[in-house]
Order: structure tokens, then sequence, then C-alpha cells
């Protein structure tokens, strides 16, 4: 008689188990970093001196915008007509990916989410020639249009020459080789 009872107890006990474990998996949550995003526009936040021929020490404030340097320096190794035409793609696997409508996309690396208002996107040299780097973007605020960020990114002075170029400025000869800029941008989702 206790045998039975014993026996029961575990056929109850074994279904309790398989109907328990049986439930619905919860499918992965998807970031909410995942999607296609156009470099729509980027500002200083903090003021850069050039240094330049003419002029000696030339300060740049706050709130200028270098939306065309920045979208230059993180999309030149994608060739398209047009800078709205170039975007970035963050893929579920956390591949990262830069484009040009109607092209194939290039490999440009990996991301992650750092958090919940932060990313890390790791940049290989294919992407930005001839190292790579890693570009931290946070204090990210998510709303129907893309992803607003503050990010410091690092511009060959190249491209700082070129910029100052349309100004009939020359960079100075004592300028240092990159410049770290630290910048608000704003990714439209595409």
């Amino acid at each position: 008689m206790k045998t039975s009872k014993f026996k029961w107890l575990a056929i109850i006990l074994a279904s309790f188990v398989l109907i328990t474990g049986c439930k619905d998996e919860d499918e992965d949550e998807v970031s909410i970093f995942v999607g296609n995003f156009v470099i729509s526009k980027a500002e200083l936040t903090e003021a850069l001196t050039i240094p330049t021929v003419e002029m000696g020490d030339v300060p740049v404030p706050v709130g200028t915008d270098i939306t065309q340097a920045i979208q230059a320096a993180l999309l030149s190794a994608v060739n398209c007509s047009s800078p709205d035409k170039s975007y970035v793609e963050l893929r579920e696997d956390n591949s990262l990916f830069l484009s040009c409508e109607g092209l194939n996309p290039l490999n440009a690396g990996t991301w992650e989410e750092v958090s919940a208002t932060s990313l890390r996107l790791n940049l290989n040299s294919t992407a930005i020639p001839p190292t790579g780097f890693v570009l931290t973007v946070t204090d990210i605020v998510k709303d129907a249009s893309g992803l607003t960020g503050i990010t410091s990114v690092p511009l060959p002075k190249e491209v700082i020459s070129d910029m100052i170029a349309a100004l009939q400025l020359t960079l100075s000869p004592s300028a240092p080789d990159v410049f770290i800029i630290k910048i608000s941008i704003e990714l439209m989702e595409k």
C-alpha cells in the first residue's frame, strides 16, 4: 500500500515537472539599438581650438554643426553619392555594417549594448583605416525618429584641414595628428 502511494507521488511530481518545464520560452528581446541609422546631425559639445598658419589658434564654439565632417570621418569607407544615402546598420547578431542605398554593405565590425543608454561601436580597419577604433555613445535617448547621444570622435588632421580649407585657412604644422572632439550626435532611423 505504501509502495503504491509513493508511485502515485512520483507520477504526480514527474507530471508537475513536465508541465512547468514546458512553458513557452520567452523570445529574446531585440535591442532598441538594432536598425539602420543615418547620421543626421553632429554638434560640438566642447569647444575646439584649431591651430592655423594664418590666424594662430582659431576657437570653434560649442554648438557648431560638424555633421558633414562626422559623416565623412565615419562613413568614408562607403562610396556614396550623398551622405543621406549612407547609413549604419546595427544588426540583431551584433554585427555592424556601413551601407549605401543600392550597394552591397561593408562589414565594418561589431557593436554591443553596454546599457540601456550606452552603445559601443567596434569599427574595424576596413571601416576606419588603418587601424579602426572603438566609438562609445552615451546618454542615448531613443524616440520615434531615432537615437541621440554623446560621444568623442578622433578626427585625423586631414579631415580638420579639409574643414578649414573652405575658410581659406591652412592647418598649422604644429597641429596634432588626431583631434579628439566631443559631440552630440543624432542618428535618424532609416
